[in-house]
């Protein structure tokens, strides 16, 4: 009789594993994987993203054109102000500079380092190769637009946002990143 009782069993339960793998399949496609991001910093040192950020809430903000240093200025002004002095916070700039000809790309960068303070310098990281999965990471369509992650302690990706940073998007993000650092 126990061995009915599981025979009857048997498409309930496979049903349930069912669903329970396309479960799994759906919210692995919903939340994208942090590709590996490698490159020198302003300073000479080598940057590996996110391993570098681990420990910390961060925010990465990408670029990928020279219009876009408004936008990722203002960002990264904003955040610097509001959060720059907190220890459990670090922000990354990351130019994107794969598509600059080779022999500019030390101008380029050199022009970028001149307008980068010392104290910010660490955390820029111009990134020279990736372009194509960075695009794709970071849903990209706006050529102009300021691109950012967020990072939660371990490496994952809390959220994405693009754009200017203007009332209502700098509030948002503003909010949840508070909400994020008050977690222990």
């Amino acid at each position: 009789m126990h061995m009915h009782f599981n025979i009857r069993l048997f498409p309930s339960l496979l049903r349930f594993v069912v669903c329970l793998c396309l479960l799994a399949t759906t919210m692995a496609q919903v939340v994208p994987a942090m590709p590996k991001i490698e490159g020198e910093n302003l300073v000479g040192q080598k940057v590996l993203l996110p391993d570098a950020a681990i420990g910390k809430v961060s925010v990465l903000i990408f670029g990928f054109t020279k219009a876009s240093k408004a936008p990722t200025s203002a960002w990264g002004d904003k955040l610097y102000a509001d959060f720059g002095t907190r220890p459990d916070f670090t922000l990354y700039q990351l130019p994107v500079l794969e598509d600059v000809p080779r022999l500019l790309r030390v101008m380029v960068i050199s022009g970028i380092k001149k307008g980068v303070p010392e104290n910010k310098r660490e955390h820029f990281v111009p990134i020279l190769q990736g372009e194509a999965e960075l695009k794709k990471f970071v849903h990209y369509h706006e050529p102009d637009d300021a691109y950012l992650v967020v990072l939660g302690r371990t490496g994952e990706i809390l959220s994405q946002i693009h754009g200017s940073p203007d009332n209502a998007n700098y509030a948002r993000l503003r909010a949840d990143l508070e909400s994020t650092l008050n977690q222990k």
